[in-house]
């Protein structure tokens, strides 16, 4: 299962976007991202999560995060998008 560790903000988004595209390249049925190292995100790190959602959702698959760290947990229940993506 792949880990997410470091922040998921605009200023890290480029990098993150190619790790998460390398994943999803890479992934088989394992439909869960540990998310627990993630010590910032904004709205771009959600919408980088929400983009890879919607493609392992064309492949036929879902996308789950595993034990959201504080800072993760704050931004998904602030942003309303917990249930979507837990």
């Amino acid at each position: 299962m792949p880990v997410i560790d470091g922040d998921l903000t605009i200023r890290h988004a480029a990098r993150r976007q190619a790790q998460l595209l390398d994943w999803l390249a890479l992934a088989g049925p394992d439909d869960t991202l540990d998310v627990s190292q993630v010590g910032a995100c904004d709205t771009s790190g959600l919408q980088l999560l929400l983009a890879l959602r919607r493609s392992r959702i064309e492949q036929g698959r879902g996308l789950r995060l595993r034990q959201p760290s504080a800072a993760m947990s704050e931004v998904l229940q602030r942003s309303g998008l917990g249930d979507l993506l837990r």
